[in-house]
């Protein structure tokens, strides 16, 4: 499917917003190279293998270095991104330049207590969990700079086109989704979305097989005539 080159785009959970397919950037968010050093090392001490994602908006490639333990979600991740991960002997020699964010993946407990360590140490960073699509019983964190969430993106959005958050819809099939489902008018979970996440939603979409997107788009917006 092709995005339409007029279409607003949102990357790497907001921290780089687009006007359309070939720019102008609105919003590119990159997290300082000092704090990005500090949270490497100590992820390293902590027995993780993070992963480090070059700056947006270019956002080239993904670094890692040699595993140290087994990770079936990491090594799948890496082999997913064929030529954009790439293995360097150790990740501050990429450290140079501002990351837009780091990963680290493991069981949802381990990603729940080092969720909460994170927090108790910085308090200039967000943290965003997800279940892993690629490995089943895998969840993955991201750490990225504090102002940048999926409902950010959506209020930058918002204030630029004077649209409320109460005007908006916002769909979701993950933990990651759950602040702008939060943060809009009308949140919607799809009906293959984690329970917490269908909770938390004002509505359930059918799920990503049955088109749920395009359900939620015949329904409530080419029929209040929105589109």
């Amino acid at each position: 499917e092709q995005v339409h080159p007029a279409a607003m785009l949102v990357f790497h959970s907001g921290a780089l917003i687009l006007e359309a397919l070939d720019g102008p950037i609105l919003q590119a968010i990159n997290m300082p190279c000092a704090l990005a050093s500090d949270l490497v090392n100590y992820l390293k001490q902590a027995g993780y293998d993070p992963l480090v994602y070059d700056p947006v908006p270019e956002s080239h490639h993904v670094w890692y270095e040699s595993a140290r333990s087994v990770n079936a979600w990491r090594a799948r991740y890496i082999e997913a991104n064929g030529e954009k991960a790439r293995l360097i002997l150790n990740l501050e020699d990429r450290l140079d330049r501002d990351p837009a964010q780091i990963a680290v993946s493991g069981s949802l407990s381990a990603m729940h207590d080092l969720r909460t360590q994170l927090r108790s140490r910085w308090h200039t960073i967000g943290l965003i969990l997800s279940r892993s699509t690629l490995v089943p019983d895998y969840f993955f964190l991201e750490i990225v700079p504090e102002r940048v969430s999926k409902a950010n993106a959506l209020a930058v959005l918002g204030a630029m086109h004077g649209v409320l958050s109460a005007e908006m819809i916002s769909i979701g099939d993950n933990f990651n989704d759950l602040d702008m489902i939060h943060y809009a008018g009308l949140g919607v979970a799809m009906d293959n979305a984690p329970e917490e996440v269908k909770t938390t939603a004002d509505l359930i979409a059918p799920s990503n097989d049955e088109d749920g997107v395009a359900y939620i788009i015949e329904n409530f917006l080419l029929t209040s005539g929105t589109l």
